[in-house]
Order: C-alpha cells, then structure tokens, then sequence
C-alpha cells in the first residue's frame, strides 16, 4: 500500500479522530482504471489572446497561451476566480468514472491564491457555451471546486452560495491535506470522479510531482449526487477573495471517462464566423478569427465553388486586418447561382485546411416574398456576473439565480431558434450587438479596452453564426457596440474641452481611441456592401451608408448616430437645429430615390426619426440620444425618405412600434417600423392611455402624437414593457434608472418584415423571443400590412 499508505489516509481525519472514514479508505484504495488523452495540444511556440479552439477564457484579457501554457494574467482585486472554460468535455448523467488531469503552477511564488478545476459549472440548465462564462462570485448552478493554494493545501470548494459569493468555502464532509508550498513546484493535479453507487460519486483530488512523478498527497470527497456532477468543466485561477494575489499557468490538460462527454464539435476557432452580403454582382465577405498571434492566418484564402461542380476557385488574396478580420470581394459575382464557400489555409500545395465553410445562396429576386429577421439590442445578462449581489427593484420581479437562464441570456437559445423558424432570406442587425456592462464590468479607456470589446463581439457571433452562415447579413454598428452609452457622432470631430474639464459623451464625438472605433467598424460593416461614397470622416473612420438590391429589393443604409449633431440643452429642443444624417448622407438619399424605381424600397437606420416616449398622464419624455433631435434634421431625413418612397426598419429604443413619422401632419409622412429589443435593460414606454385622437383598430396605446422636439406622428402598435411606466417609477422612487432585469416583465424578441413582392405590400411582424411562431401569436397589434408605395 505504498501509494495508499496510513500515514496519507489518516491525513484525512477531522475532529480530533486518527482514522479516516470507511468510504474515504475506500476511494484512497481504488484503482485509476480511467485512462487520459490531451484535451488540444497547446502550441509551443506562440504567444497569444487565443487560447485553442477547446478553450474559453474568462475574460479575453485575463488569459494568454504562452509557450505551450495557458496563463492567467489578471491577480488584482476584483479579479477573483478566472476561468477557462474546456469547451468539448462535460459531466452527463451517466454513472461512469471520469478524470481530469493538468499541470500547474504558480506564476507568483511569492502571491497567494488557489488553482484547480471546477466542477458541474451550470449543471443541466445552461447550454455549453452559457456555462462556459461561470466566473468570480458564487451562485445558483455554480458547482464546486477541486483546488490546491499557494500553501499546498488541497481542497474541495462550494460555488454555489449566493448569500457569500465571494466567500468559496470549504465544503463541510472534506479535508485538508497540506502537501507544503507549492513555491516554484510544477504540481499535477489528478482528478478523479469515481461510482459509488447508482446516485453518487466519490471524488479524489491526487497532487503529484511534476518533476519525479512521485504523489504527495490527497483528498476525498465521498457521497457527492449525481446532479452535483453535471455540466460544464473549468479550469480556475484565482486571487484570495477581495485581495490581488497569485497568478497560475495551466499546461498538459487531459481528461477521460465515459462520465465526460467528448464533444468536439463544440470547439471554436480558429476562424469564429463568417458574414457576408450580395449587391447584384458584388460578393463581398468577412471571416472573424480569433485572436491568434501575429505569425498566425495572417494570410488565408477565400474560395468558392458553384455548388454541384468539383472546382474551386480562389478569391483575390486579403490580409488579416486589426480586429482579426480578413475582408474579401469578389467582382462579377454570378448571383442566379448558389455557390460553397470555403475559407482555407493559405498554401501553395494543393492540400489546405479548411477553416470555415458554408454557402452563398443565389438571390432570390421576386420569385418569392423576401423575408427579413430584424434584430437589435442584445445584452448577455441580465445582470452582471461582477456584482456580488443581485437586487430587484419591483415587487412582482423575480430574483434570478446567477447561473440561470433567467440571467445567462446567451447564446439566445430560444429567441435565435424561433426566429430562424421563418426561414428569413436575410438578416439585419440595426445596431447595439452588445452592450459594454455585460456579461461583465464596464471596461472603457484602458489598454486591453480592445480586448474586452473583442470578448462581447465573439458572444454575438457564437450566438448568430450558424444563422448568418448561409444568409447574408447586414449589420449597423450604434453607440454600445463603440463602447458609448450614446453617441453624437459629428463626423467624428473631437469636441473643444477647456482645460481642467473632464469630456463628456454630451460633448460629442468618439470617446474611445480611434483605432479602437475603426476596428469595431472594420469588423461590423466590412461586409456590408459598397459605400455610397467611402471617403472616411474625421481620423480616418470609415463610413457604411449606401444602397444595395438584394431579393427584389432596392435598400438603402444610412448611419444616423455618426454625423448627428450634439445636443444643445440651452435652447428650447422644439427650436433646436443642427444635423441628423448629415450633408453627405441627405444627398445620398436624394439619389437614391432616383435609383430602383421599379422595385420596393427600405431603409435601414438605427432608431426611429422621432421620440415617441412617454411618461405619466401622456407627457412627452425629453430624449436628446432620440433621432427625434435635432428636429429640423430629422424632418429633412423624413422627407427624403417619403420622396424615395420607402419604408423605415430599426431598432435601437427597445420599444417595438410601428408609427407614422409626420411632416406637416400627423401621418404625411413614411412609415418606421422599430423592432423589439432582442435583450436589453432599459425599458422605455408609449402609453396612450385611450387619450390620444385616431386611434388605430380601437388600441388605446395608438393614435396621434407630438413629441418633445415638434415632431408629428401617428402611432399604429407598440409593445410596451408589461408593467406601466407609473408603477415602475413608483416603486424606484422615481429613480432616472429605467434598468429592469427580469425578462417575464419586458416585451423582447424579434421583427420579421415579409416583402410580398405579388400582393405589392410589406408585412410587419413582431414576435416575442419566447413564442413558437409556428403555435403562437404575435405582441398584440401586429401583424401589420403596408402598401408599396406609387
């Protein structure tokens, strides 16, 4: 019993008693009959963001692979229980043995803190790539901990307890085995799940001597339930809590067991996705790596294959760009035909690896209605996984468990799946992909600033990519994808800020760096179609807006957040002027009207060109980030857009409506159609409150309406949040928040707008994120019909 020996056994024994449990001898004595295989082998020879495709790290700039290790970076405050998700493995139900295994060792000999693994993170409620985001504070579905400290202490920790997240207490039934300092020691940390009986599991945690392979000790923790060891497996670096401390490096991770499901097809990278757009015989197409190093798929080739035939044929060559996006277009595209697309190792053999593939399906033209999915304004929590505890703020609001679905939105299971039961031609995403507070803190105006924004743009693309894969996308980047809670863009011109005052978002402009700005640009628009005139604005930011076909519709694109004017709160906002779109854009929108005659015509914007916001009794809310401001601007876009005869589809006020934005009258105008948010925070009202004149199928939420800023307009749906604007109000104490977390309370979802090519009309639908569209019905008010106009 040289490895099993008394001296190790009775290191397990508490409360003053010499001898360990009969269970615990008898997980010391059993056999590893459960072989290992490496997880991914790390590169040796790369120093990088990405970690490999089996891996998530959390954050994308508190880990990096170096030299064969994956290393955590981030030891301050705050940064407590850094995590790696290993994607392609996780606990199941069966009662069959596992193991986990890996190399570790502390960076900072001289730090405290604790490494290991995590176990059952999400249990069975959260999808594989919802539970790979568990980090830092405890909580519902959360699991345990098989660790070691910088002492050598092993340990087995709760992950559970929302009442002391940052507490990672010990779980009572375990002991402590100190096997001395870890110091500079390479430790293999073996870990073993191992059938007690039909419900219950013994599992050993086994420290070995890198160097000698010798153990230098254990612990046992006996009777765990089945339901303990389900879900996602992590591997863990953390500080003590609420204190900066140790750093730890990962290396050699295996695992093996029929317990933990092999699944491969869960890895991601190196290329995360692919979208792309077709404007009559342009192709135009962007791949989204990851971010390797700079030695890397700087090079890789786009090729394309008319689908049915065995030749490919290879696109002009791109280089990877900042952001890790390689950009390709291929001219005299023969649209009539559905072409494979391949992106492929650039290589001058004539065997590749293909990194990513799908399809160009041709352009459907008017044989068909087009259908549209219209998306906008996606938060990945409803709270964020920093705070240590959850608040609600209504009465009826239900508290969510931090590891739920209720909170862990992503990837949109639910929403993404019934919205691709329409089968839509083509997607459009109108702005606000993700949000700068979640799933994690704020992190503006730092260095790694672009890493963080880089660590939410790959959650919308996990969440859309297979959706996007095949169907063309066109994408409008707004105020949260730049890292801004609004956003006055004034062609990117910095505002004039005296000395000693601090900038402001109020004060116009981008506030973040520009080269992180071009780099969201580069990665949201560099697939869109051509630009009208791409002359860059101020610092080299590029610009978007301009006019495509695609299904027998004419389209236009406009960037009503990039040259609007600042607000100006020392005038009376009736009298206020200044630019919504811009010189540059108005004339665009002059020529387009010129432009398709024969064929229907949409625009794409970011948000309703009006501000149909209300508060108590019908008052009109004063909202300068509304493209209602400034007025005149805005009543010269509207114009322009009833002289091309089009309609208006956005998003952005996480308000669903369909209004009549008017000129001289009420409803002389086009018609705006903003879908509902797919997942946001802020809640905005319209409550007509069977006040308002012309009403509209007897809804007492529509009918006629002046809006702070003059403007005219007739509303015809909206989907108010589904509690009332006085009741919230009343309940914060009239608080300027309007953050509400519970999603049972708001009107989410998503918009699907048909082109009925045969019956000259637009149909408007509007769905909530969690009705199956093929048994349910749509927010009240919709559908709603619109004729093409003369």
């Amino acid at each position: 019993m040289d490895r099993r020996s008394f001296i190790k056994l009775s290191a397990l024994a508490t409360g003053g008693l010499l001898f360990p449990s009969q269970a615990a001898r008898a997980a010391a004595n059993r056999l590893s009959v459960t072989d290992v295989s490496l997880v991914e082998s790390l590169v040796s020879n790369s120093k990088r963001p990405w970690l490999g495709s089996a891996f998530w790290g959390n954050r994308l700039q508190d880990w990096q692979l170096n030299a064969g290790k994956i290393e955590c970076i981030r030891n301050g405050r705050g940064f407590e229980m850094r995590t790696v998700s290993i994607l392609t493995r996780q606990l199941n139900n069966s009662i069959k043995s596992a193991r986990i295994k890996a190399k570790v060792s502390n960076l900072t000999p001289n730090k405290a803190g604790f490494c290991g693994f995590l176990l059952g993170a999400g249990s069975d409620s959260l999808d594989y790539r919802a539970s790979a985001l568990i980090q830092r504070a405890s909580g519902e579905n959360g699991g345990f901990m098989a660790v070691i400290n910088e002492k050598g202490e092993l340990s087995f920790n709760d992950f559970t307890n929302k009442q002391k997240p940052l507490a990672y207490e010990k779980i009572v039934r375990t002991n402590s085995v100190n096997i001395g300092a870890v110091h500079d020691r390479e430790i293999i940390l073996d870990c073993h799940i191992d059938p007690v009986s039909k419900t219950s599991f013994d599992v050993r945690l086994v420290a070995i001597d890198s160097k000698t392979g010798k153990e230098l000790g254990f612990i046992v923790r006996t009777g765990v339930p089945n339901d303990e060891l389900l879900g996602g497996v992590m591997l863990l670096s953390s500080t003590p809590p609420k204190q900066s401390g140790a750093r730890w490096a990962f290396s050699d991770i295996q695992t093996g067991g029929e317990k933990l499901s092999k699944l491969d097809q869960q890895a991601i990278g190196p290329v995360m996705g692919c979208m792309h757009s077709v404007n009559k015989s342009v192709l135009k197409l962007s791949a989204q790596f990851m971010p390797v190093a700079d030695d890397e798929y700087q090079t890789a080739k786009l090729q394309y294959q008319i689908a049915g035939s065995k030749e490919w044929v290879s696109a002009p060559s791109s280089q990877m760009e900042p952001g890790y996006i390689i950009q390709y277009r291929v001219d005299n595209w023969d649209n009539t035909q559905t072409h494979n697309y391949r992106v492929v190792t650039d290589s001058a053999s004539d065997q590749v690896d293909v990194l990513y593939q799908g399809q160009v399906l041709k352009d459907p033209g008017k044989t068909k209605p087009l259908s549209i999915a219209l998306y906008s304004c996606l938060v990945a929590t409803n709270q964020s996984l920093d705070i240590e505890h959850f608040k609600t703020r209504l009465k009826q609001e239900k508290q969510l468990g931090r590891f739920s679905p209720e909170n862990i939105l992503f990837p949109h299971t639910e929403l993404v799946n019934n919205c691709d039961k329409h089968e839509p031609d083509m997607y459009v995403f109108c702005g606000d992909q993700f949000y700068e507070a979640t799933p994690t803190q704020v992190w503006r105006n730092r260095p790694d600033s672009h890493l963080d924004m880089l660590y939410r743009w790959y959650l919308w693309y996990w969440t859309f990519k297979d959706s996007i894969r095949d169907k063309p996308a066109i994408l409008l980047a707004d105020d949260h994808d730049v890292l801004q809670g609004n956003l006055w863009g004034v062609g990117g011109r910095d505002p004039v800020v005296l000395e000693g005052d601090k900038r402001t978002e109020e004060d116009g402009g981008y506030m973040q760096t520009k080269a992180l700005v071009k780099m969201v640009y580069r990665m949201q628009h560099g697939h869109n179609p051509d630009a009208y005139d791409p002359t860059p604005i101020e610092h080299g930011i590029p610009v978007t807006y301009g006019a495509f076909v695609y299904g027998g519709v004419s389209f236009a694109m406009v960037e009503d957040r990039k040259f609007k004017s600042r607000r100006n709160i020392n005038i009376d906002p009736i009298y206020a002027q200044g630019e919504l779109l811009g010189h540059r854009q108005e004339q665009f929108l002059r020529e387009w009207a010129d432009m398709d005659q024969a064929l229907p015509k949409i625009c794409i914007a970011a948000s309703m060109w009006g501000s149909p916001q209300t508060k108590s009794n019908l008052e009109p809310l004063l909202d300068y980030d509304s493209n209602g401001y400034p007025p005149d601007g805005r009543t010269r876009a509207v114009k322009l857009i009833k002289d091309a005869g089009a309609v208006v589809i956005c998003g952005d006020q996480h308000l669903a409506m369909v209004a009549k934005q008017g000129l001289d009258t009420f409803e002389d105008g086009p018609l705006f159609y903003a879908g509902p948010a797919g997942a946001a925070f802020w809640q905005r009202w319209f409550e007509g409150l069977d006040k308002l004149d012309n009403q509209f199928k007897n809804d007492p939420n529509t009918g006629d309406f002046t809006d702070t800023f003059g403007n005219k307009m007739r509303v015809f749906a909206v989907a108010n949040p589904k509690v009332t604007y006085d009741d919230f109000k009343q309940q914060t104490n009239n608080s300027w928040s309007n953050f509400l977390a519970d999603r049972s309370l708001k009107s989410e979802g998503y918009g699907i707008v048909k082109v009925n090519h045969h019956a000259e009309q637009f149909e408007f639908e509007c769905w909530e994120w969690d009705t199956d569209p093929t048994q349910g019905k749509q927010f009240a008010g919709w559908p709603y019909i619109h004729k093409f106009e003369s």
